[in-house]
């Protein structure tokens, strides 16, 4: 099952919350709306898990994102056989919900890529979820970074999604987002494994299409009651009328993060046509993410 979309109760609960709107209007940070909590994103980092249980809003944060970023002195002693944290903790540890803070301390765990997966959020107003886990299992990871447990494959997660008018019609449509440097781009010897990545995404898609279709007919609900700020006028379009929401399944590769020579390199050229051939127009290559604004938007 694919679901997505919080219950009525849990909005106005997010709404009455004293630092929700600080949130809202923090244009660094991205919500990804779940079916049975809430992130807070920023540069690929979910610095908040917020769940709604019996009535009661329940925020988290993971404990890595709590060491502050202006602890001056960052040995701590050892008594014996033991480290004396507790003489310190009120030094090293976040003290009171600060964002800035929080995003400051994430900022060591951001990945290069996810920080230009950011930047790409940042400019499209259309973006309705980030870090789109396709199993009950991967839910959990709530950090944007995938698992690989005793040799199996990591858990399948697309990098976001938009709302796009196609034919007349909203739509919903899947990002996969790679640096350049991404060897995932690349194979010799066999397909690249961007490739298999996408179309397995696409299989999944597919077999629950209408799941995908009722979840982000929410997702845009929830958005607009939560008053988001930066909000696509389809978005808003989809949350008066989430029946008339289309899904197009074919995911689109999104890779950044090159410079001029790199684009034109004689060995990029080659892989390239092979991403080419098998994307087409689903292909988009820009050399800043920045740059990725009506790629991303039409």
């Amino acid at each position: 099952m694919f679901n997505r979309g919080i219950s009525e109760d849990f909005v106005q609960a997010l709404k009455k919350w004293r630092h929700w709107e600080e949130i809202l209007n923090d244009n660094d940070l991205f919500m990804a709306i779940r079916d049975r909590y809430v992130n807070i994103y920023y540069q690929g980092c979910s610095i908040f898990k917020i769940s709604h249980k019996n009535g009661q809003l329940t925020p988290e944060t993971h404990y890595k994102y709590l060491v502050s970023p202006n602890v001056r002195n960052p040995y701590v002693l050892w008594k014996g056989e033991h480290p004396a944290v507790e003489e310190r903790v009120n030094e090293i540890l976040i003290q009171v919900l600060d964002l800035d803070l929080l995003k400051r301390s994430s900022r060591w765990y951001a990945e290069a890529e996810k920080v230009g997966l950011h930047q790409i959020l940042k400019s499209n107003k259309n973006v309705v979820d980030v870090e789109i886990a396709l199993s009950p299992e991967s839910e959990d990871e709530a950090d944007g970074k995938d698992r690989a447990i005793e040799g199996k494959r990591a858990a399948d997660r697309i990098d976001f999604a938009a709302i796009q008018e196609k034919d007349g019609k909203p739509c919903i449509v899947f990002f996969e987002a790679k640096r350049f440097d991404n060897s995932e781009l690349r194979s010799q010897t066999h397909t690249p494994a961007a490739i298999e990545q996408t179309e397995r995404y696409k299989r999944f898609i597919e077999k629950h299409l209408l799941e995908f279709r009722e979840s982000y007919g929410k997702v845009c609900k929830n958005l607009v009651d939560l008053g988001l700020k930066r909000i696509d006028p389809l978005v808003k379009d989809v949350a008066g009328n989430p029946g008339q929401l289309e899904v197009d399944s074919g995911v689109r590769l999104v890779v950044y993060g090159f410079d001029e020579d790199q684009k034109h390199g004689k060995v990029w050229n080659e892989h390239k046509t092979v991403l080419h051939d098998h994307f087409r127009d689903r292909l988009l290559l820009k050399g800043s993410p920045s740059e990725f604004t009506s790629g991303i938007s039409k």
